[in-house]
């Protein structure tokens, strides 16, 4: 009987070991949101830069199918935004800013020096009559590593809701 409570003492704490690992340490959790925060305001606000830097040289963005790879591509992303607002505003229309509201995030580490970010995303943007709307709105998965103490996203899949 003493053996099987020690046996089942063992399980529990290793399984509670293992399940507190996935979770990360909170240095790791806080570095991991800090650097999807900035990945959002950077897209915002048009920066570039900040917006490429949360990136590793070798990432990959999915966007429903369209695929930028590495930095040069990735930057493309915020460069084309500025351009859209541009052209727009030359042309007397609304700017087209997007606002992103993320929510329902889950952060696990699958092992030492990876995180999976999960999240739903909402972006809304400035009608013609000056309202704001709902423009998308989908899931979004970022593969994120650990490189040279640096948390970087490596990989983002998002999937706009289409129905």
């Amino acid at each position: 009987m003493r053996f099987h409570a020690v046996c089942i003492a063992l399980l529990l704490t290793s399984a509670s070991v293992a399940a507190q690992e996935n979770l990360g340490t909170y240095e790791d959790r806080i570095a991991v949101e800090d650097v999807m925060a900035r990945y959002v305001w950077t897209v915002d606000s048009l920066d570039a830069d900040g917006y490429v830097a949360v990136f590793t040289d070798d990432a990959v963005i999915d966007a429903n199918g369209a695929i930028s790879k590495g930095h040069a591509e990735i930057r493309k992303v915020v460069t084309n935004l500025i351009q859209r607002r541009d052209e727009n505003k030359a042309n007397g229309l609304p700017t087209a800013n997007l606002y992103h509201v993320i929510s329902n995030v889950r952060i696990t580490f699958p092992k030492a020096g990876e995180a999976l970010h999960q999240s739903y995303w909402q972006t809304v943007r400035r009608d013609n009559d000056g309202k704001m709307i709902a423009a998308a709105m989908g899931r979004s998965e970022d593969r994120l590593v650990k490189r040279n103490g640096k948390w970087l996203i490596q990989s983002r899949k998002l999937t706009v809701f289409t129905d």
